[in-house]
Order: C-alpha cells, then structure tokens, then sequence
C-alpha cells in the first residue's frame, strides 16, 4: 500500500511538472485573470517590503513574476502569431493593468528599502549582482518621484505599453491589407519553388508578406512591378502610399518619443537615449555614437566600391528596387550559383535535425518533437534533454502566415524556478510547404533560425534558478545578441552544412562547389550591409538624444550613411517594429556591439578546437548558464580571456582598412 501511494504521488507530480512546461493557449478570462494576479502580486510586495533576507524579499517577488510573466507571455505570444481583433480588444485591457502593476512595483519606496538592505547582508555573487541591478531597476522605474511626478511617471508608462501595442498592430493590419492578382508573365524570373509560393487555384497573388516580398524584389525581371511593391512596402502604416490611411503609425510615433522623452526628464536625466544606456554595457550615448561612426568610416569606402561595381553591372542608375535584384544577378556571375540552386538542399526536416545535431555536439542535449497540441498545425514542440533529464522545451512556430506579426524573434514563457523548466517560443515567418514539396529554405533564413535558437539556448540552458536573472532575464540588452549571433556562424562550417543539407529528391549533401560559393560569397556587399546597419541605429540613439522630427534626423544620418536614391513615398520608420514596440528603443546598436563580441567568441572557440572543444562548453558554461546574475562583461573576459576587439567583426565581414 505505501509503495502504491508514493508512486500515485509520483504520478502526480511528473503530471504537475508537465503541466508547468504546458502553456494555456485557450485563455479565458485573460482581463480578470490578470487583474486577480496582479492584486495578489501586489500583496506579496507589501509584505516583502518588510523583510530582511533574501528569501522574505526577493524570493517572494520571484515567485509573483514567475505566475504573471506566465500569463503575460502567452498573452502577448498569442496575440503577436494569431492576432484577431476579438482577442487584440481584450488583450489591450490586460496593458494598463500590467503597466500599473510594474509601476507599483516599481515606485514602491519600501521595496526599495527593503533592498538596499539586503545590499548589506551577507549574499553569495549572484545575489550581491541580483540586488545590485534591482536597485537601478528602481531608481529607473521613478522610485525617487514624489507627488504628480510620481503619477505622471506612472501614466506615461502605461500609455506607452498601449501605443507600442496600437503601433504593431497597425503594422499587421497595413501589411495584410494589400494584395495584387498578376499574370504569369508578371512573375518572369521565379522558379518554380517562388511560384508555387504566390499561386491560389489557377492565380497568382503576390502581398507584402516577406518570403513573397524577398522573392519579387530578388527575382521579377518586372521592373514596373519591382517598384509596385516596393512603393507599397516601403510606405506601409503611413498617410503615403497605397495601405489605407487609417493604418498611419505617424501620430503614434511622435507621441510615444515625447512620452519617452518626457520620461527621462522626470528622472533627471537629458533624454531617452541616457536612460537606455543605463541598463547597458555601454557608457554613454556617446561612445555609442562614437562605435557607430567608426564603423561607418571603416566602411564606407568599401560600400562605395560594392555600389559602383553593381551601377557597372546594371549599366544605370540604380533604383531601391533594383539593388535586390541585380545584387542577385552580379552574386550569380561573380560566384556562378544562384540563390534558388541552394534550396533544394535545405528541406525543412534536414535544417532541423541538423541544426539540433549541431546543438548536441555544442552544449551535450538533445532536441526531440513530442506531440502535443498547439493553438496552430504548424507548431513543434521540441523537449531538450541533457544527462539529467528534460531542461526544458521550445514552441516553435516556423511559417510565415496571415495574422502572424513579421519578422523572427524568441520569447520566455517561463524561466527556470522550483519544479518549472524553462520554455521558449521561437518564432520565424519563413517558407513553408508548397505545391507538393516540403518547405525549402534559402540560406538567409536557415541563418536566422540559427540566430533564434542561440536566444533560445541562452533562456534554456540556464542554472539561474532566479526568475529576475535566469535565462535571458536580467542580462544587458547590448548582450542579449551575442548567443544568437555566435550561433549564427556555425551555419557556414563544412561539417554543419552536412548536417543540415540533404537535397529534398535525392538526399544528396550540398556539393563541394556549391559550399565552396557559399563561403565565398559570404562577405557579399558586407560593407553596404553594414552601412545599412549603422543606419539605423545611428538613427535610432539620434532620435532619442533629440527632440527633432524623426525623419529630419534620419535624412541628416543618412548624408553620410546613404548611398541609394531615397524616393518620397519612404516611412519605413512607420513599421520600424524594433524601437516602437520591440523593446529596443535606443538600443538597435546592440546588434552591432553584440556583433564585435560574437565575432571574437567564435574566432576563440573556432582557434581552440571548434564546435566539440573545451572553449565551446566555456562559453555555455560563462554565458548562457548564469544569464543576468553575474555582471556581463566580466564573465565575457572570464571566457575569452580578454575584452573584445573591434578587428575580429571586421575581419569577419570582410572588410579591409
């Protein structure tokens, strides 16, 4: 009988620990349920305003984030890959309440006492660090504001959650709105595989969803279509331009600067771009203007050549929808391939066994699909395993679709805490399924599901057992990008490639030749791309130091960043998701800090024995398992040996100084 009953518990409690890694997404109630965490989040706070250990404060508070960040996530998860406006209209209720929930959190003077408290106590690194960044995490949350500054900071904060979410929902509905029937002889240059991509019963509609978008400006031989679409992308959730009017994000741009603005001010500081840094690895606004000017002047002369090289081969004045599509052309003479010749060799199933293969060989788990039913067909869920058993889980959601935000990104349902694991959701808008054949990827796009899955193992592979500082929580938004772009580089090692090559008719590995292309072309136009990167966060932390009108200040960026003619219908700032409601306001130059870093940690790991060797466990074991509880910096150099140097990205991207 005992046996029975400790084994009945045992089921009991492996059904518990499944259900903590299952996220609810058939939400009920998401208001109510929202309002009844947060209340009870509040008590809690009350009462750890009163203690004086770390268990009576930070555990307290650990264990309310971990509920509400749940809910929360699969909230805004489902909000961003299923949107209706049904449950749009009610998740925009949940954000005053959320907004209202951190700022009393945040303001709470208490709490505040209660942590520098513990500052004196005796707590081990983690902690010390832990409490450390707490207490800057107040003071940013206006904890020192008395009075109607401490109201009016409160209410800025919860406008500006409703804005962000107005801004990516207009960009959703502006981008589905637009959709064109062509002919076939529209379509002059596609291959099959993009034209089975764009083909509905016995038509041919091309929209503005990317895999669609890339296809047409990278292959129609169309020009007057090229432009078409380019006119209606570009000026997208704009009073310009083809998408309807009321989708205009321009309003909801200026208005969410001035909150920004008006924010930073109330915290005495000069504008929005001093207080992003404050939670960076970066000093100053300055030194980033200062990293970003450097980089431009490092490149410029080479894009200028690429530029030259491609009017050359074009023999005219190019276009913005042009560059695509000549760019395609001359990669095709210089390296004799074509984009399409690599796709057959990337079916769906090769790409993710062999990127989990790679995963295997790097950290010691193993990715493995388990059924279970999602809020969509084409979801998979992956279980990692390590020698201990399950570590935690991925939802991945891999096709692009209609009422699914654009872009790629990952996102935590949950952290590691108690008996629950951590789960991310990764997401991507690629390929999918077409005519018969399996989905094949171009190349680009197999980089960016090796980038989302670098965020994914950082979240995953913690031993942070912290809400606040496990996984990617708690770690410098400068640092985020380094997994992701670390693990991009693998994607152009030979043994990799063979890992997730595996042509989808013959099963044939990608060619020797083939790869061979591939790596020479790699650093293709690097020097454009980079200016195009500098562009933009150039744009981004000049925009937040000024209260200028945001498209005067990038055409003032891009005097020196700017190669190509700018047409007039231009308001790609309009749908510009990152800074307006993709949490990297003032902050888009962490791709390219990130960048310098993960270019030196691969070349580290690359010299010391590559993907099976001791420095690759290093970086597992310095980055991606201690998260935000350890300062950044100090375990990069406990890693590396050494701080990062700006060369290693040069070289790199192949660009000469």
């Amino acid at each position: 009988m005992g046996a029975k009953i400790i084994n009945l518990f045992e089921f009991k409690i492996l059904i518990f620990m499944k259900s903590n890694q299952t996220p609810n997404f058939n939400p009920k109630n998401i208001v109510n349920n929202i309002t009844k965490l947060t209340e009870s989040g509040l008590k809690k706070s009350l009462i750890a305003s009163n203690g004086n250990d770390w268990d009576s404060v930070v555990a307290l508070l650990d264990e309310s984030e971990h509920v509400i960040g749940r809910e929360m996530s699969v909230n805004s998860h489902l909000n961003a890959v299923m949107f209706s406006e049904s449950f749009n209209k009610e998740y925009e209720k949940t954000l005053p309440i959320i907004s209202n929930y951190y700022s009393e959190i945040g303001a709470n003077k208490s709490l505040y006492e209660a942590f520098k408290r513990l500052k004196k106590s005796n707590l081990n690194k983690q902690q010390k660090h832990i409490v450390k960044d707490s207490l800057k995490g107040f003071e940013l949350s206006g904890v020192g504001l008395e009075g109607e500054h401490s109201d009016r900071f409160k209410a800025i904060q919860e406008q500006l959650s409703v804005l962000s979410n107005q801004f990516s929902k207009n960009v959703l509905q502006a981008t589905n709105s637009w959709k064109k029937t062509v002919s076939i002889d529209d379509l002059k240059g596609y291959g099959e595989a993009e034209i089975s991509k764009v083909k509905v019963g016995d038509e041919y509609v091309i929209n503005l969803q990317i895999p669609v978008y890339i296809d047409l400006m990278t292959y129609a031989e169309n020009r007057e279509l090229r432009e078409e679409v380019y006119r209606a992308y570009i000026s997208r959730a704009s009073d310009i331009g083809i998408t309807p009017k009321e989708f205009d994000n321009r309003n909801i741009m200026n208005e969410i600067l001035e909150l920004r603005l008006e924010l930073s001010k109330l915290l005495g500081l000069s504008n929005y771009a001093e207080y992003s840094v404050q939670s960076k690895m970066v000093e100053s606004p300055k030194e980033v203007i200062q990293f970003l000017d450097n980089l431009v002047d490092l490149s410029l002369p080479q894009a200028k050549k690429e530029l030259i090289d491609l009017e050359v081969f074009a023999g005219h004045t190019l276009m913005p929808w042009d560059l695509m599509f000549y760019s395609e052309k001359l990669k095709q003479k210089m390296f004799d391939f074509k984009k399409s010749d690599l796709k057959p060799f990337f079916p769906e199933s090769c790409v993710l066994s062999g990127l989990f293969s790679t995963i295997q060989r790097l950290y010691s788990v193993t990715l493995t699909e388990i059924e279970q039913e999602c809020y969509h067909n084409d979801v998979r869920v992956i279980e990692i395993k390590d020698k201990r058993g399950s570590i935690g889980r991925i939802y991945l959601d891999i096709y692009a679709r209609e009422n699914k935000r654009g872009g790629a990104w990952m996102s935590d349902f949950q952290g590691l805490y108690n008996d629950s694991l951590p789960v991310a959701f990764v997401v991507c808008n690629l390929n999918s399924p077409k005519g018969g054949k399996p989905a094949l990827f171009d190349f680009d796009e197999i980089v960016t599901l090796f980038h989302e899955f670098g965020h994914a193992l950082h979240h995953l592979l913690t031993k942070v057992t912290f809400p606040c500082a496990a996984g990617i929580s708690g770690v410098p938004w400068d640092g985020v990008e380094l997994p992701s772009q670390y693990m991009e580089n693998f994607c152009y090692e030979r043994g990799v490639i063979d890992l997730i090559s595996g042509h989808w008719e013959t099963g044939k590995k990608l060619p020797d030749d083939l790869f061979n292309k591939v790596i020479a072309s790699k650093n293709f136009q690097s020097g454009l791309q980079m200016l195009r990167q500098c562009e933009f966060s150039l744009w981004d932390i000049n925009t937040h130091i000024s209260d200028q009108d945001t498209y005067k200040i990038l055409d003032t960026v891009r005097l020196k960043t700017s190669l190509m003619p700018i047409i007039d219908e231009n308001r790609f700032l309009n749908s510009f998701s990152h800074i307006f409601s993709g949490g990297y306001a003032a902050g888009y130059f962490s791709y390219k800090w990130a960048e310098v870093l993960a270019a030196d940690a691969y070349e580290h790991v690359k010299s010391s024995g590559g993907i099976d060797s001791t420095a690759a466990n290093d970086f597992r074991e310095c980055i991606l398992e201690v998260g935000g509880s350890l300062d950044f910096m100090q375990q990069y150099v406990k890693f590396r040996g050494g701080r990062p140097k700006i060369e290693g990205l040069l070289k790199a991207s192949g660009i000469t100084i």
